[in-house]
This record gives structure tokens, C-alpha cells and sequence, in this order.
């Protein structure tokens, strides 16, 4: 199985497979939500990479995550949040009122389908669960794979293979570069 884009998995000459969503990226309203957005964010060249529902106060806020194979822009963003804002408008599928923000993953990008984990091997993440498995609901460390309907993950208690299906959300944890010590006695006055 070879990786198409961070989003596609692919058969050498097969078509693509669509992905596995994840968690509440199953639930009505999100699906309802890709299945309006995917369309539409690639007629702009880029990929609908998920969808989440957060309150802020007493506000909804429906975050719309967009990717490209360079990243994406805040130019990227603001072509596409007016057009997905009124296809949103038209089908309606989230009840009650609700802000829209069309937004970039991040460097703490989620990880919302099978193929997000196959794109980011390596990396550290963040995995909680819907209920526990082994009296455990959160997994941190790093994402060995994905085989079958399980993604690897190798935290400080070793190698666990945690079923997508019980994934509640999944993020990457940024890690910022390493930063060095000022010396002591090199300040911009010292000679």
C-alpha cells in the first residue's frame, strides 16, 4: 500500500481508496459538512482535510481544515471560506447558529483519516480514545503505521495497536526546534 498525497491511499494501478474517517468525523454533521466541502475545496486545487466542532463561550464554531501540496495560504483560506460559507448556507446541515473558520491543520495538525497516520510515521501524536481499552483512554507517542483497522503507536510503555474505530480525535504533537543557550558572558555588549 503506497500513499497518494497525506490523504490518499493507493494500490500501485488500482484506483484510490477513499479514506477512513475517524472519530466524530463519522458523526451527521461533520460528514454532512465533507460531503458539501470536499467538492468544493477541490475545485480550488487544495483537499478538505477534516472537520471539527468546538464551542468557544456560547458559540459554535465549526473549524473546516484545508491542505494543499505546498500547505495552505491565508489567501487560500479567505477563497475558500465565503464560497464553502454559502454552500453551508444552502444545505444547512449544522443546527443552531455557528461561526465558520476555514482554517490550515497546523503544526499540531489533527489526524482524521487512516491515511493522515500512514503520512506522518515517525511522528509524535496524541491519540484519545471514545472509551477505554485496558482501562486507558489517551496514548501519546510515536505513530508506527497503520495495519488493518489499527494504527500503531509506540508510547513510553511500549508498542500499542489502538482499533480506528475507538479513535475519539488524534493530533500531531509539535514539537518547536530545539533552541540554544545564550552563553553566559556573550551578551551583544561583552567583547
Amino acid at each position: 500500500m503506497a500513499v497518494d498525497g497525506p490523504n490518499n491511499l493507493q494500490d500501485a494501478g488500482e484506483p484510490v481508496a477513499p479514506p477512513v474517517w475517524i472519530g466524530g468525523a463519522n458523526e451527521p454533521v461533520p460528514a454532512a459538512v465533507r460531503a458539501i466541502g470536499e467538492p468544493l475545496v477541490a475545485g480550488f486545487g487544495l483537499r478538505f482535510a477534516g472537520v471539527e466542532i468546538t464551542r468557544e463561550g456560547h458559540r459554535q464554531v465549526l473549524w473546516v481544515f484545508i491542505d494543499g501540496p505546498e500547505g495552505v495560504s491565508i489567501d487560500d483560506c479567505a477563497r475558500v471560506s465565503p464560497e464553502l460559507s454559502a454552500a453551508l448556507d444552502v444545505d444547512d446541515p449544522m443546527p443552531g447558529a455557528y461561526e465558520l473558520r476555514v482554517s490550515s491543520p497546523g503544526l499540531d495538525r489533527p489526524l482524521m483519516t487512516d491515511a493522515d497516520f500512514v503520512a506522518h510515521v515517525g511522528r509524535e501524536a496524541f491519540i484519545q480514545l471514545l472509551a477505554p481499552i485496558g482501562g486507558r483512554r489517551r496514548f501519546t507517542g510515536e505513530v508506527l503505521g497503520v495495519e488493518g483497522d489499527a494504527v500503531g503507536i509506540r508510547c513510553s510503555d511500549g508498542p500499542h495497536q489502538v482499533p480506528l474505530s475507538t479513535i475519539q480525535r488524534a493530533r500531531l504533537k509539535y514539537e518547536p526546534p530545539a533552541v540554544g543557550r545564550a552563553q553566559p558572558g556573550r551578551g551583544k555588549n561583552k567583547k
